[in-house]
């Protein structure tokens, strides 16, 4: 018996049915990054080690896929986007700022596979590089929620917090600027170990127990998701709180503004201020942010988008010190999602199959589909037989909705039978009317 392959753990194959979706997917995302100005750029799948480990953090630096090439040189394999895009942006200083990023490409993470969580991925971000408002955090945001508006999504909300907010509450706790990254990377699994995990965890991380306590302690309750107030007043005593330090009080300053901002844009309702909110990346220095939904399917809430400003990212790359920002969506997870919520409603380009009745109409049957592929039709040939019943039975399974038959006759009149399979109906159209009837009944066109 012939030895058969898996693919590696963490990995799968896409079947066709389910990269239609995921092309559906990228072209709206593409379409949405197009229309809020972004520019699309391409990075390396792999990098110079250093390159995404300056600043990634010791829980990515356990993830990265490295290895040594044949010159010795020590690289890895992406494990997002944004460090790329830190080294392109100071690569590039001819590049006018702000500049308005858009990428769409694989990661790769040594992660344990789970519940929507694999170890080669798609991430899609838009980053906004050379500036230092917060209105950029506000554009990135409006983009997030107009994408999920577009695609049909309504049960899910975005998560924010500040780096520089549960920098000052560390400080305020007394916990020492080395212990600072494992605090908050304790602090990041409160939504899925809670308190007492969470104090365990930075006790074993060589944290001062009372120390985290009043950090924590001094986070309060996250706020109500439906209700504006709830962040509004956090916020509120956070900067009273925080009084007394300039850059957390600052840093309250500029969520309220983002808050405020949204609420005149009409979004603020999808917005919740959560002080628990770490995002484990340290290159992250403002607000973070998440987008989170209940996935049906995996029996749990997921992340399925985040990002955050992360200014200091640029100039240890050695390029000029600039401000930066990013959001990004995890592909595989936002598909699991619009599944679920948007079942049978995301348009996907399926081809009409061209069927010729005999050996000796293959070249008719291809004028056919080139007249149909000239109009923007997708049209596929179909060469594994030539008798109508198999012909029918081939679209079923490859889930082709549209037959066109093409024998001497067809050819001869100018006529051709149009089957649609999931009405059971047919017609015989010219060839000038085989296009229009296709779109009109809802043949996705290229």
């Amino acid at each position: 018996m012939a030895r058969t392959f898996e693919t590696p753990k963490g990995t799968r194959d896409f079947l066709p049915e389910e990269m239609r979706i995921r092309n559906a997917v990228f072209e709206r995302l593409r379409r949405a990054f197009r229309l809020f100005g972004y520019d699309e750029l391409d990075t390396p799948a792999f990098e110079y080690l250093e390159v995404l480990t300056l600043k990634s953090g010791p829980a990515a630096e356990r993830e990265i896929y490295s290895f040594e090439d044949k010159g010795s040189r020590k690289l890895g394999l992406r494990f997002d986007l944004t460090s790329s895009t830190g080294r392109f942006a100071a690569s590039h200083p001819e590049l006018k700022r702000p500049i308005y990023r858009y990428q769409i490409g694989k990661v790769w993470r040594y992660d344990r596979p789970a519940a929507g969580r694999y170890r080669e991925f798609y991430q899609a971000d838009a980053d906004i590089l050379g500036s230092y408002s917060m209105d950029c955090e506000v554009d990135l945001l409006l983009l997030a929620t107009t994408v999920l508006k577009e695609f049909g999504l309504h049960d899910y909300r975005f998560v924010l917090n500040h780096r520089k907010i549960l920098e000052a509450q560390l400080r305020r706790a007394g916990i020492p600027v080395d212990k600072k990254a494992d605090a908050l990377r304790a602090l990041d699994k409160f939504d899925k170990i809670g308190r007492t995990a969470i104090i365990d965890e930075a006790k074993f991380y060589g944290l001062d127990e009372p120390s985290f306590v009043a950090f924590i302690e001094q986070l309060g309750m996250a706020a109500d998701a439906t209700t504006q107030l709830d962040n509004l007043a956090y916020l509120r005593r956070t900067e009273a709180l925080l009084t007394d330090d300039p850059e957390g009080k600052k840093a309250t300053a500029e969520l309220l503004y983002i808050v405020e901002r949204a609420t005149e844009l009409g979004f603020a309702e999808r917005l919740t201020v959560d002080p628990t909110l770490a995002r484990g990346l340290d290159y992250y220095t403002g607000p973070i942010f998440e987008a989170k939904a209940h996935v049906e399917k995996f029996g749990t809430t997921l992340s399925f988008a985040g990002g955050g400003r992360y200014d200091d990212l640029i100039g240890l790359y050695g390029g000029q010190p600039q401000g930066a920002v990013g959001f990004s969506f995890g592909v595989e997870r936002l598909i699991d999602l619009l599944k679920e919520q948007v079942a049978g409603q995301l348009e996907t380009v399926r081809p009409v199959l061209i069927a010729p009745l005999g050996p000796g109409r293959i070249a008719d049957a291809e004028r056919v589909a080139m007249l149909l592929r000239q109009a923007g039709v997708p049209a596929r040939l179909s060469l594994g037989s030539t008798a109508p019943g198999k012909h029918l039975q081939y679209a079923e399974s490859a889930h082709i909705d549209f037959v066109i038959f093409v024998g001497e006759d067809e050819a001869k009149q100018g006529r051709y039978p149009v089957k649609q399979l999931s009405t059971r109906s047919e017609q015989r159209l010219t060839l000038d009317e085989l296009a229009q009837h296709l779109r009109s009944s809802g043949v996705a066109t290229l």
